[in-house]
């Protein structure tokens, strides 16, 4: 069992999922840092090009596995999302060469709770699923799976690449349609909303709380009583209307959003941020 994760551009992530990684997962793991970081300056970092080595560095500090991925392409791609698209497709690279079972967080994803990966190892994988074009494109997101190297059928036609309408992940639609033969998609919406069970054979859909669309009325039952992460959520300065910024996925995974800075927002506000959610978290 692998847990991976892509670091673009803040080093103190990779030591807030490992501590929260250490406390809440169930289950032997190692954990595998994907070094993301541009050794140029860029609006990933803010112009700092020294992150690339603070990244090797800590996971050294912390006997981490760091691999770094080869970004030179990433001068000539402006779009954040292309640049996304081949750092994922490096990291599946990996997964085909060295079969294994793979969670895979975003850099800014971090447990907050108890978790079993018992709940998803009985499927060959578990994702976030993306519609699109009046829910006639289907897909799903690149910030959390899972993957079962050894079950996966059809590897082949897995591709994170971007495509028309879709952003991330919109090739995955062509994978997908494989395991999906006559069986219906589940609406994004009543995944969130309803307790209905959608899950194949083989997938298991996560449900997830999406970004400025919910607030303390929808924390989940287990996180009622966690005061220290309910005031980071409540007074996150990037919130809109009192809705959250963060998201959360499957009750137990805190996802800060935007870390890899592609809203270009500067890294000091992240950092001012990072800053409050370690101390909760840690």
């Amino acid at each position: 069992m692998k847990i991976v994760t892509a670091v673009v551009n803040n080093p103190h992530f990779i030591e807030m999922q490992y501590y929260t990684l250490k406390k809440y997962f169930k289950g032997e793991y190692e954990f595998i840092v994907f070094n993301d970081a541009k050794d140029f300056p860029d609006f990933t970092n803010d112009g700092d090009v020294t992150i690339k080595i603070k990244i090797e560095e800590l996971c050294k500090k912390l006997n981490i596995e760091c691999i770094n991925i080869p970004n030179e392409n990433h001068k000539i791609k402006l779009c954040a999302a292309n640049r996304c698209a081949d750092s994922m497709n490096f990291i599946l690279n990996y997964q085909k060469k060295n079969q294994d079972k793979y969670l895979l967080l975003d850099s800014d994803m971090f447990l907050i709770d108890y978790f079993d990966i018992k709940k998803y190892s009985q499927y060959d994988c578990a994702i976030v699923l993306q519609s699109r074009n009046n829910f006639n494109i289907h897909y799903f997101w690149n910030g959390i799976y899972y993957f079962d190297m050894n079950k996966l059928k059809n590897i082949e036609l897995l591709n994170w690449n971007c495509c028309k309408d879709c952003d991330v992940g919109g090739m995955m639609q062509n994978w997908l349609k494989t395991q999906m033969v006559n069986k219906n998609y589940p609406n994004t919406d009543e995944i969130r909303w309803t307790d209905k069970k959608f899950h194949t054979e083989n997938i298991y859909f996560i449900k997830h709380l999406w970004s400025c669309s919910w607030n303390e009325n929808e924390i989940p039952n287990n996180l009622k009583e966690n005061y220290s992460l309910l005031d980071f959520l409540k007074n996150d300065i990037r919130n809109v209307d009192g809705k959250y910024f963060c998201e959360i996925y499957d009750d137990v995974f805190l996802h800060f959003r935007a870390g890899g800075n592609w809203r270009g927002e500067g890294l000091d506000l992240h950092n001012v941020l990072t800053k409050k959610l370690k101390d909760v978290l840690c």
